[in-house]
C-alpha cells in the first residue's frame, strides 16, 4: 500500500512541463486525440491510472521533446529504469549467464556512459540499468538461435541510452524483451497476416515484428500520447510502408479501402468496436491489461475474440499480480476472462521478468 501511494505521488509530481518543445501541429494532433478519446466509447477509455500517467507522459514529451522519448516516456512503458541490485531480473540473469559473461557485462556497464532522466542517483542507477540491458541482451543471444531476430539492433531514433555490446551493437532492454516475446509467438508470421496489438507503447514490438516479417499488416490500438509516438516512430522506421494514420470516422466503411491498402494502421482504443469481425491472425497485449479495471479487461477480451479469425492466436504478458494505481483494484493472473473455447498453447513464467507470466491461446476453427 505504501509503495503504491509513493508511485502515485511520483506520477502526480511530474505532470507539469517546464518547457514546450513539441511543434504546434504535434500539440494540436495530440489534443485532438485526447478530445476524441474523452468523447468516445466509455468502455475503452483509459483507467484512472492511465489518465494520471498520461498527464506525466505528455509533460515529459513537451519538456524533453519527441527526440528524447526513449529516455522519458519509454521508461513509463516496459523499460525498467529504477532497478535495485537484488531485483528479480538481475537474479534471473546471474543464474542463467556464465560467470565470465556476467563479469563482462558488469565491466561494460561500469565503463558505459551514465544517463540522464533516471534519478538523483544517476551514477549507481545508470550502472545497474546498463548491466540489465547488457545482460538481457547476452541472455537473449544464448537462449535463442533465430538469426533473423538476433540481427535486430536498437534504432537510434528517440535517443536511447548509449549501451553497446561486445560487438559494438547498440542494444537495449526493450530490444531484448521484444526478441524474446517474438520468439514466444512461435513460427514466423506468414506474409499477408494481420497482427493487431492493443497497447503498443512507442512501438517496440511492432518495430521488431515488421522488421522481421515483410508483407504483413500491423494494426495498433492505443491511447494518446503513446499512439502519436508510435505513429511517428514507425512511420520514420518504415518509410516505404503505407501508413493509415489515426483519424476520426463514423463508420468503418468510410476508411475501409484505405485500411485494406495500408501496411500499418493506427486507431484509438475507443475505435476498437468499430473494426470488423475476423480481421486479425494474431492479437497481442503486453503489460497493459493489468492496468485496467475488470470491466475494461472483460470488454477487451470480447473484442479479441471477435477480431481474431478462426484459428487466430492471442499472446499476452502481464504481472502475475498487480494493484492498479488510483483504482484500488488488484488484478491476478487467474482473473483474466479467457474465452472458454480458446485453446491454451502455453502459460508460463516469463523469462527475465519473472514476476510476469506469458501465455498464448488459440481461437478454435469453427466447423461448418
Amino acid at each position: 500500500m505504501v509503495f503504491a501511494r509513493l508511485k502515485e505521488s511520483i506520477i502526480a509530481r511530474h505532470q507539469d512541463a517546464g518547457a514546450r518543445r513539441l511543434a504546434a501541429e504535434d500539440t494540436e494532433r495530440l489534443a485532438a486525440m485526447f478530445a476524441a478519446i474523452e468523447s468516445g466509447d466509455a468502455r475503452a477509455r483509459p483507467s484512472k491510472y492511465w489518465v494520471e500517467l498520461n498527464k506525466m507522459n505528455l509533460a515529459q514529451l513537451q519538456e524533453h521533446g519527441y527526440e528524447n522519448f526513449k529516455r522519458t516516456v519509454a521508461l513509463n512503458y516496459f523499460t525498467f529504469a529504477r532497478i535495485l541490485p537484488w531485483n528479480e531480473q538481475i537474479r534471473f540473469l546471474l543464474r542463467q549467464l556464465p560467470g565470465s559473461v556476467s563479469l563482462g557485462c558488469l565491466k561494460r556497464a561500469l565503463a558505459a556512459r551514465k544517463h540522464q532522466y533516471f534519478s538523483a542517483f544517476n551514477v549507481v542507477q545508470s550502472v545497474i540499468y546498463n548491466f540489465l540491458a547488457l545482460a538481457a541482451w547476452a541472455y537473449t543471444r544464448i537462449a535463442l538461435s533465430d538469426p533473423g531476430l538476433l540481427r535486430l539492433r536498437e534504432p537510434a531514433e528517440g535517443n536511447p541510452a548509449a549501451i553497446y555490446d561486445d560487438t559494438g551493437a547498440l542494444v537495449s532492454q526493450d530490444l531484448a524483451s521484444s526478441i524474446l516475446e517474438l520468439s514466444s509467438l512461435g513460427p514466423s508470421i506468414a506474409p499477408g497476416s494481420v497482427v493487431l496489438e492493443l497497447g503498443a507503447g512507442y512501438g517496440r514490438d511492432a518495430y521488431a515484428i515488421l522488421a522481421t516479417n515483410p508483407g504483413i499488416k500491423y494494426v495498433i490500438i492505443d491511447i494518446p500520447p503513446a499512439l502519436w509516438v508510435a505513429e511517428t516512430y514507425l512511420s520514420h522506421q518504415f518509410p516505404d510502408l503505407r501508413v493509415f494514420r489515426y483519424r476520426n470516422f463514423s463508420r468503418f466503411d468510410e476508411i475501409e479501402k484505405e485500411f485494406l491498402e495500408c501496411d500499418i494502421a493506427f486507431f484509438l482504443s475507443t475505435q476498437i468496436a468499430s473494426l470488423p469481425d475476423g480481421i486479425a491472425d494474431f492479437a497481442i497485449n503486453i503489460s497493459s491489461l493489468h492496468e485496467m479495471r475488470p470491466e475494461q479487461i472483460a470488454f477487451y477480451f470480447l473484442q479479441f475474440d471477435r477480431l481474431l479469425k478462426d484459428g487466430g492466436a492471442f499472446y499476452f504478458k502481464q504481472w502475475k499480480r498487480t494493484k492498479v494505481l488510483f483504482e484500488d483494484v488488484v488484478i491476478r493472473q487467474a482473473d483474466y476472462p479467457i474465452p472458454p473455447a480458446w485453446h491454451r498453447e502455453f502459460s508460463r513464467e516469463a523469462p527475465i521478468q519473472t514476476r510476469f507470466f506469458e501465455a498464448l491461446y488459440r481461437k478454435p476453427v469453427r466447423r461448418v
